[in-house]
C-alpha cells in the first residue's frame, strides 16, 4: 500500500498507532447522553453531554449540516444553504470531508463528500438561548488538503470557560479548491463552504446561548490563513468581530494557488477525462468516485504524496457573480480593502519541523539530500512562481545558505527546520503583519512562541525537541493525540491559551497571564511581540525582522509585492 520510498519502520507506525489509541481514550470525555433539545429554523436539534478538561459537563450538538450535501451536480458548485428538516435530528456525529491521507495506518482517500457540517459546544448541562455568551469560531488547519474539527479542533479545553464555541468541515483539495479558471468553476468553494458556515452561526448561535454579536474567528495554519482571506473577503464582512490566525496569513506561499486550470488537466487526464473544453472537462470530473478522484491527485505530488503541500487551494477567482477574491490577497491589503476588526497572529519559533521533522521521522531525508535539484523547487513552493531558467540557481542558493555545503541528515536537521520555518511560516507572516497594520484602524497583536511542550508528538521520533509548527493549537483546541491530561507545564500553557481566548472575546484586548500586550505600532519598523517562552516566562519584546528577509527578497520569487 506504501511506496517504497517511505522506507517506514516498524516504531514510526507503532507510534502513529499510539497517536490513535491516545485519541480514543479522550473519548472518556465523551458521554453521549441526550441532552437539550434546541429549535432552530430549520428544525429542531438534540444535543448530549459531554466532560471538559475539568469534569464540567457540557452540551455537544456535533453534525448538524448548515449546506446541502455537495454531492451529484452540487459537486464543484458553491454551497447551497440547507433545507428544513421535520423530526428531531441527533446531533451526535462527527464528519471528516474526503481528502488524501498520506500518513501510515491511515494512508490513502478518507472521509465523505457529504461533510458540510457545524459543532456547537455550549458550557452548559442544560441549554436555554438565554446564556448570551461570547462565541469562540475555531477554522481547522491541513494545508485545504486534509483535516476535519473531529482530529484537529477538539472542545474538551475551551470548554471549561465561558463561550460558546463552534467549529464546522468545509471542503478540501480537489473537491474544495478545483478552479477552471472561469465562470465554469472560479474556484474558492472551500472557503465559500466556510463563510457560508460563518453566516449559519451568525444566524442561528443565540439558539444556542451564544451572542451573535461578539463572534471571534480563530484558526490554525490553513485555517489561520482561512481567518486572514475572510478580513479580505467582501462575503465574509459583518460575519465575526476580531479574528486569530495561528501560523499562517493570505500571503504564505502554500496560501495561494498559482495555475490551478494546468493542476485541473493533470487531473482529469489521469482519469481519462477530456480537457478539450472546462465545461466538458468539469462534467466529466462529476461522474467520477470521490475516491478515485482524490486519489488522482497523486498525479501532482513529487515527493511523499504530500510534496507540493497544497496542490489545490484558494486561487485568485477569474469567474463568477460573487467571488470570495478576485485580486491577489498582498493588493487587497496595500489597497486598504481589508475588514477593519482587531487580529492577533502568531508563529512558533520552530515552525519548519512541519514538514522537516516528518521528512526525518519517515527516514526520507537522504531522498531529500540526493533529489533536492530534482524536486527542490516543490519542496520551496517556486515551481509557480519562479521563471523555469531561474529555479536551479534558486534552490542552489537557498541550500548554501542554510546547509553550507552539508549533506541533509539528521545532524543538520535544525538547518533544514529554519529554512522551513522562514521560506513556509515566519517571513510571509511578517510581510502580511506590516501590510495589514498599515492598511486598517484597528489594533494588530503578535505573538512568538517559543515554549517547548512536554508533550512531544509522535511524529517527530529521535529528534531533538522544538516549537514546533502547531504546537500552540495543542493547548487550545486539542489535536489527535494530545494526551487527555496533560503534564503540569503543559496544563498551565493550556490554562494561559484557553484564558487568553475567553478574554480576547469578551474584551476585544488580547491578554496572557496578566501581562500588558501592546499591538503592533504601525509608525515604527520594530515590531511589538508577546514571546510565550513558558508559563512563568511571558514578556513584552521587539524584532527588527523574522528571519533573513534581504536574502529572500533578493530572489526572484513573483509573489506578493513581486506581481505588481
Amino acid at each position: 500500500m506504501m511506496k517504497q520510498e517511505y522506507k517506514l519502520q516498524n516504531t514510526y507506525a507503532a507510534l502513529f498507532l499510539i497517536h490513535v489509541i491516545l485519541a480514543y481514550i479522550a473519548n472518556v470525555y465523551a458521554l453521549g447522553d441526550p441532552a437539550s433539545i434546541i429549535s432552530i429554523p430549520q428544525g429542531k436539534v438534540q444535543g448530549t453531554h459531554q466532560k471538559a478538561y475539568s469534569g464540567r459537563i457540557y452540551t455537544a450538538f456535533e453534525g448538524i449540516p448548515y449546506a446541502k450535501p455537495p454531492v451529484g451536480d452540487l459537486r464543484f458548485e458553491e454551497p447551497v444553504p440547507v433545507d428544513k428538516w421535520d423530526s428531531i435530528l441527533v446531533a451526535s456525529n462527527n464528519y471528516m470531508c474526503m481528502s488524501f491521507l498520506p500518513f501510515p495506518m491511515i494512508y490513502g482517500p478518507k472521509g465523505t463528500e457529504d461533510c458540510l457540517y457545524v459543532y456547537v459546544y455550549v458550557p452548559r448541562e442544560n441549554v436555554t438561548g438565554k446564556e448570551n455568551l461570547e462565541v469562540v469560531v475555531h477554522i481547522h488547519g491541513g494545508a485545504f488538503m486534509m483535516g476535519s474539527p473531529q482530529f484537529m479542533a477538539g472542545p474538551s479545553f475551551i470548554m471549561d470557560k465561558e463561550v460558546v464555541y463552534v467549529s464546522f468541515n468545509y471542503r478540501l483539495a480537489i473537491l474544495g479548491f478545483l478552479s477552471t479558471e472561469d465562470e465554469v468553476v472560479p474556484g474558492n468553494n472551500g472557503l465559500k463552504d466556510q463563510s457560508l458556515a460563518m453566516k449559519w452561526i451568525k444566524d442561528n448561535i443565540k439558539y444556542f446561548g451564544g451572542n451573535p454579536e461578539s463572534i471571534t474567528l480563530t484558526g490554525l495554519s490553513a485555517g489561520a490563513a482561512s481567518v486572514h482571506y475572510h478580513y479580505l473577503s467582501p462575503r465574509s464582512k459583518g460575519l465575526f468581530h476580531r479574528g486569530f490566525s495561528q501560523s499562517g496569513t493570505a500571503l504564505q506561499p502554500w496560501a495561494l494557488t498559482e495555475n490551478p486550470l494546468a493542476k485541473a488537466k493533470m487531473v482529469a487526464t489521469t482519469l481519462n477525462c477530456t480537457t478539450e473544453s472546462t465545461k466538458s472537462m468539469t462534467q466529466c470530473l462529476k461522474k467520477v468516485p470521490a475516491k478515485q478522484l482524490i486519489l488522482a491527485m497523486k498525479s501532482l505530488f513529487v515527493f511523499m504524496d504530500f510534496v507540493p503541500f497544497t496542490t489545490f487551494g484558494p486561487v485568485v477567482e477569474k469567474g463568477g457573480k460573487n467571488p470570495f477574491i478576485s485580486e491577489p490577497p498582498y493588493k487587497l491589503l496595500k489597497e486598504g480593502k481589508v475588514y477593519d476588526v482587531p487580529w492577533v497572529v502568531s508563529n512558533t519559533r520552530h515552525e519548519g519541523l512541519i514538514p522537516a521533522g516528518m521528512i526525518a521521522t519517515m527516514q526520507t531525508l537522504s531522498d531529500l539530500d540526493k533529489r533536492w535539484n530534482e524536486i527542490g523547487s516543490f519542496v520551496l513552493d517556486i515551481n509557480d512562481t519562479v521563471a523555469a531558467t531561474d529555479q536551479m540557481d534558486v534552490i542552489t542558493k537557498v541550500r548554501k545558505y542554510y546547509l553550507k555545503d552539508e549533506a541533509i541528515t539528521n545532524d543538520n536537521i535544525y538547518s533544514l527546520v529554519d529554512l522551513f520555518s522562514d521560506r513556509v511560516y515566519k517571513l510571509p507572516c511578517e510581510k502580511a503583519i506590516r501590510a495589514h497594520v498599515a492598511a486598517v484602524k484597528s489594533p494588530v497583536y503578535y505573538y512568538f512562541f517559543t515554549y517547548i511542550l512536554e508533550m512531544q508528538s509522535p511524529i517527530f521520533h529521535g529528534i531533538k525537541p522544538g516549537s514546533a509548527h502547531s504546537d500552540d493549537g495543542r493547548i487550545l483546541f486539542p489535536i489527535i493525540g494530545t494526551p487527555p491530561i496533560l503534564k503540569e507545564n503543559d496544563e498551565k500553557m493550556m490554562k494561559h491559551f484557553t484564558g487568553f481566548a475567553e478574554a480576547y472575546a469578551k474584551t476585544n484586548k488580547p491578554s496572557f497571564n496578566n501581562v500588558e500586550w501592546k499591538p503592533v505600532d504601525p509608525e515604527s519598523r520594530d515590531i511589538n511581540y508577546l514571546e510565550i517562552a513558558s508559563p512563568d516566562d511571558i514578556s513584552m519584546k521587539k524584532f527588527k525582522e523574522l528571519g533573513p528577509n534581504e536574502f529572500w527578497d533578493s530572489l526572484p520569487i513573483i509573489e506578493n509585492e513581486k506581481l505588481f
